[in-house]
């Protein structure tokens, strides 16, 4: 007997071991057009083949204070944390807490969870920072409240064990009732640093290498260093999205739209998201180098075969649009393959450094657009225009770029001047080539 109960538990740990719960985007497609994706909670098999929808998803959310919500607002972030804690306490440690529905987790599973997550090793070998942890423990603790608020007393866990409620005074002097979390816990401090330093030195061989080994994202490289898109955005940029005004034959505007997300692909993948829907104006200084790496992709994109009806700037070697995952995959080509070599053997010691730099750091397409916030600092704008031209929501990141003005002066030059007859050497170059 002692036997066939031990066998029983093995077959259910197996069969759990099987399954584990994950994310699914549902892609919809309006009338008009405007694509949005919501995010599930699914159950999938050890064949990553979906075999159950939950309802999970329902407890987690963004803009719930809110009357009017964003058709495309997404929670996909906050998914993810509730999917990890949901795989740790009912599949991974089933043996240990034999937890076998969610209503019946207690604060010490949770305790153990948030513990786990703030001391597990990354795949990266690094530990999680303070910001993450922060996050999974806020979003965790709100799915249980909302929980408790639907379920009440079969919830195990009480409200009193999620959360400690304080009166703070909000900007008005008004008495709100805020919420934090009634759990602390214990990490180990990691400094997590951006590597995203690009001097105009080096920007300038990489540019000048897009066009002749990369030339299929040469031009989205511009986007996020000309009009100071992010990578995700640029993915977004369909052939018509870019408009040109000029007078008398010469461009004096280009503006990119960015208003909504539209489907790029006929299989419906997502490429990419927008994070501030907006018009983005090229930054004037480099409007004609803009119109040059612009011309130079036109002729390329003449020469391929893509789905013409989704009309995308970015394609793949399959003709469809690009998407975020193949965009920096790409970069990554171009930086092992051809940027950090091309810095070892260059005459110039500070691109020799940097060239070396690059063996110890990795430079992510984040980089351009950093490289194109300095030259808003050196070109003298104030927080306002950087908030402007680089299309933020708020200030914080513009203020953060003049505080370190006198470390960007002395480090970084104007690049303004040459842009241009870098991008007709090379880009205009080729294309004679292949003509």
């Amino acid at each position: 007997m002692y036997e066939k109960i031990i066998d029983s538990r093995e077959k259910a740990t197996n069969w759990r071991e099987r399954y584990r719960y994950g994310l699914y985007n549902h892609t919809v497609v309006l009338k008009d057009g405007i694509a949005y994706a919501k995010p599930l909670i699914v159950i999938r098999n050890d064949y990553d083949v979906i075999v159950r929808f939950t309802n999970l998803h329902d407890y987690v959310g963004i803009y719930e204070s809110k009357i009017f919500v964003p058709i495309t607002s997404n929670a996909e972030a906050k998914l993810h944390y509730v999917c990890m804690m949901l795989n740790y306490v009912l599949i991974k440690n089933y043996d240990r807490f034999r937890i076998d529905h969610i209503f019946d987790v207690n604060r010490e599973i949770l305790e153990c969870f948030f513990r786990d997550y703030a001391l597990e090793k990354q795949s990266n070998g690094k530990y999680r920072n303070m910001q993450s942890i922060e996050k999974c423990v806020i979003t965790v603790t709100e799915f249980f409240r909302k929980l408790h608020m639907k379920y009440g007393s079969n919830i195990a866990l009480n409200l009193e064990d999620l959360h400690t409620e304080t009166s703070v005074r909000n900007k008005y002097g008004k008495l709100k009732t805020k919420k934090t979390p009634a759990f602390q816990v214990k990490g180990i401090p990691q400094y997590v640093g951006i590597f995203r330093e690009l001097p105009t030195k080096a920007f300038k061989i990489l540019i000048g290498l897009a066009f002749r080994y990369a030339s299929d994202i040469a031009f989205a490289l511009c986007l996020q260093a000309f009009a100071g898109l992010r990578a995700g955005e640029v993915c977004n940029v369909r052939q018509d999205s870019i408009i040109f005004t000029k007078i008398d034959g010469r461009t004096i505007k280009s503006e990119i739209d960015l208003t909504r997300e539209m489907p790029m692909r006929s299989d419906g993948v997502m490429c990419g998201k927008i994070k501030k829907e907006r018009k983005q104006c090229v930054y004037p200084p480099f409007l004609e180098a803009f119109v040059t790496a612009h011309n130079y992709h036109k002729r390329l994109l003449s020469s391929r075969n893509y789905e013409s009806e989704y009309s995308p700037m970015f394609i793949n070697n399959r003709g469809k649009a690009m998407t975020y995952d193949d965009y920096a995959r790409r970069f990554r080509i171009l930086i092992d393959n051809h940027f950090r070599q091309a810095l070892l053997e260059c005459a110039d010691p500070e691109c020799r450094i940097y060239g070396q730099l690059l063996y110890e750091n990795t430079l992510g397409l984040h980089s351009l657009r950093h490289w194109f916030s300095v030259q808003l600092v050196l070109n003298g704008e104030d927080i306002a225009q950087i908030q402007y031209w680089r299309g933020d929501k708020n200030p914080e990141s513009a203020f953060t770029y003049l505080q370190n003005k006198g470390d960007l002066v002395r480090e970084l030059e104007n690049a303004a001047d040459f842009l241009a007859d870098i991008l007709m050497q090379h880009g205009e170059g080729l294309i004679n080539e292949k003509d």
